[in-house]
């Protein structure tokens, strides 16, 4: 397929159901459309209390999920408007298509963390825990081998569960407005949201030289959905260029987002900051450490705060990352085009020295004690909401008829689960269904929710 075939399938208006009603007011593109059906909806709302690095920070400047979200938002928006022209001239996007590239990018940057549990990255390996010492248990075990209650791939899909995956779940499912389509997304939009676009067991091989491998990116339960935006789309398996630029994106807002968050704090200071970037950086290091050195002067002469320093830094180096991750899918358009750029943009750009010594300077952050202490208590609460859910499903009980434990447990679980465990998903392996509806429950909920409901359940608040 030729790139200007390719183009004209990534910008169009492909969903699995055709609007109904269109009205001859609405002038938006496919994406802004797309944009408008995530806004105001509640799992976009619950990332404003969901860990971004610091969980549950009182101060309203530190970002959290949402706000970093909005912020890779608008910095994708932008660097698909800059790309836009650019292919316009090279004439592979049509005139008539202006707006659109930047429109998906936009949208892309909102969703790209929707399906994250609470408590970030850590949330994930709580769950991932969770599941790998119950399957081990001898209690499942031997319930496994004479029942055979999960097969392979469906417990690799727990083992490793990922809040990429949780994403696309979200999106096409989860969301239920109706009918069984979620929020019926454009094709483009949820190809966004694949990182990794293989299942749980060709995908988790950290030592694969391929990008698409490291994780993965769909359950089982969505597996006809990512078969069919992967046929339209035509693919091959491979990742949407759009990822690329996504993922660029993300590196570029959280990497110097953190460290401003940081400085306010007082975790790290702006000579943390000029000692690690100067250990660091390369090809870059003339011109950063000099504009860094400037700052660096304004403040010890009572010119500029800190805080204010580390803002100016963070735009004057997000500028030259967005400059170099530009150049560098001009300069790999045809790889990225057919999903064959085997790195993150960044990595491979003029700019990788500036993400390297950011990443060097959040090691020391994330290594906080304070953040330690939240992260290991958001675990024992997501760790201990599994036990008590998992637990209780495995009894007959466990059912929304009743007036026993196991069914008061079931009744705590959102309706909008519930219904969709009950009336959209038609996955025929229940147990597999009862325990991804206890995941979604769990991975939905904000971080003070979590926290809350766990000490409620186990007597410790009421």
């Amino acid at each position: 397929m030729n790139i200007k075939n390719k183009w004209e399938l990534l910008l169009s208006d492909k969903r699995f159901r055709e609007k109904t009603t269109i009205l001859e007011t609405d002038a938006r593109n496919p994406f802004e459309n797309d944009y408008g059906r995530l806004i105001s909806s509640s799992p976009i709302r619950r990332l404003q209390d969901k860990t971004q690095v610091f969980p549950l920070e009182q101060s309203d400047y530190i970002r959290t999920r949402l706000t970093h979200s909005l912020e890779v938002s608008y910095i994708a928006s932008s660097i698909g408007q800059s790309l836009e022209s650019w292919l316009i001239l090279e004439g592979d996007i049509p005139e008539t298509k202006k707006g659109h590239l930047s429109s998906l990018l936009r949208v892309s940057g909102l969703i790209h963390d929707l399906g994250n549990p609470p408590f970030g990255h850590f949330g994930e390996e709580a769950v991932k825990k969770f599941f790998v010492d119950y399957f081990n248990t001898a209690k499942f075990k031997k319930r496994n081998k004479v029942e055979k209650i999960l097969n392979e791939m469906e417990m690799a899909d727990f083992t490793n569960f990922d809040g990429n995956v949780q994403t696309l779940r979200i999106l096409s499912k989860l969301y239920y407005f109706g009918d069984s389509f979620g929020y019926n997304l454009t094709y483009s939009t949820l190809a966004s949201s694949i990182k990794y676009p293989c299942n749980s067991l060709e995908g988790n091989k950290r030592d694969n030289e391929k990008i698409a491998k490291k994780k993965f990116g769909y359950f089982i339960t969505e597996k006809s959905t990512y078969d069919k935006i992967n046929d339209y789309l035509n693919l091959n398996n491979k990742r949407s260029p759009i990822v690329y630029l996504m993922e660029a994106a993300d590196d570029i807002a959280y990497s110097a987002a953190d460290i401003e968050d940081g400085i306010k704090l007082g975790i790290v200071n702006i000579e943390d900051v000029r000692r690690i970037f100067s250990d660091n950086l390369e090809d870059n290091k003339v011109e950063v450490l000099k504009n860094l050195d400037n700052l660096i002067t304004d403040k010890n002469s009572g010119i500029i705060d800190e805080s204010i320093a580390i803002q100016k830094f963070r735009i004057y180096t997000q500028r030259i990352m967005i400059s170099n991750i530009i150049e560098c899918f001009k300069l790999k358009y045809e790889i990225i085009m057919e999903g064959l750029l085997e790195d993150e943009i960044i990595k491979v750009s003029g700019a990788k020295d500036i993400r390297k010594a950011y990443k060097m300077l959040q090691y020391k952050i994330f290594d906080d004690s304070k953040i330690l202490k939240k992260e290991i208590a958001g675990w024992e609460a997501i760790y201990g909401l599994l036990k008590i859910f998992v637990t209780a499903s495995e009894s007959e009980k466990f059912s929304s008829q009743g007036n026993n434990y196991e069914s008061r447990i079931y009744k705590l679980i959102s309706a909008g689960h519930t219904y969709v465990y009950e009336n959209i998903e038609t996955y025929e392996n229940l147990e597999y269904k009862k325990f991804q509806m206890i995941v979604d429950f769990i991975s939905g909920m904000t971080d003070t929710y979590a926290i809350n409901l766990y000490q409620e359940l186990k007597g410790i608040k009421l």
